[in-house]
């Protein structure tokens, strides 16, 4: 009677231990509203900070890509470069192109998900020194690339709104970065766009957009712009 009754038990655990095992998995096609991933503890980096300021980076158009490379990419090698200046610096993790699609979001709405992100991480971590839209423009590569002292370069180009309420100071930020960018590099920078968009930059002080080239460029040509801008942004700070 002893056995028989062990036999049941040992059954019914095998049972419940394969009904865990085989649940079915979560899908988020029924969620509303995505959690935000934590960008600091999804980028956490064993070199260490010796610098106050604090830098953020995010892609609006996280689908733009170049020759075998993308935005996204560029943006987390931007981090790379400004970590190992010794800057706080994180990426925007989230997904924003699946949200969008998940929310039927059209593609001229963008800047209204990448703003929620935007003011998530603002409240996750504070006031940043500088915030970056890191984008790519849409033209051709006779126009987007730039050989100075025979290295190949991906050309820059500052877009800044007009209605964001802080056109000012979001202006001569980007002049100043842009004539910095041109000391080191003479021509690298294409100067100063202003359009009628907001582009979130009246969300926070210090926030520029920035093309870096254009869909023809290579990685070698946006990285080393990107090297370039990684110490333009370091003489800003200091």
């Amino acid at each position: 009677m002893k056995i028989k009754v062990s036999v049941q038990i040992i059954f019914k655990i095998m049972i419940i231990v394969l009904m865990i095992i085989y649940l079915p998995s979560y899908s988020h096609q029924n969620v509303k509203v995505f959690k935000a991933i934590s960008t600091t503890e999804a980028l956490q980096t064993s070199v260490p900070v010796t610098s106050s300021k604090k830098i953020h980076l995010y892609n609006t158009h996280q689908g733009e890509e170049y020759v075998g490379y993308n935005v996204k990419e560029g943006a987390s090698y931007l981090k790379d470069c400004l970590t190992k200046e010794g800057y706080f610096c994180d990426v925007e993790q989230n997904d924003f192109e699946n949200y969008k699609n998940i929310h039927r979001i059209a593609y001229n709405q963008s800047y209204v998900v990448s703003k929620m992100y935007l003011e998530n991480s603002l409240r996750e971590n504070g006031q940043y020194d500088l915030v970056i839209d890191f984008h790519r423009d849409s033209l051709d590569k006779k126009y987007s690339t730039l050989v100075y002292n025979q290295k190949s370069y991906a050309k820059i180009l500052f877009v800044v709104g007009k209605s964001s309420g802080k056109f000012d100071m979001v202006n001569q930020l980007s002049t100043e970065l842009s004539n910095r960018a041109n000391e080191k590099v003479p021509g690298l920078s294409k100067g100063i766009m202003v359009k009628k968009n907001h582009y979130n930059q009246g969300i926070c002080d210090h926030t520029i957009l920035i093309e870096f080239g254009g869909q023809n460029n290579t990685k070698e040509e946006v990285q080393n712009t990107i090297e370039v801008m990684s110490q333009v942004i370091k003489g800003y700070l200091q």
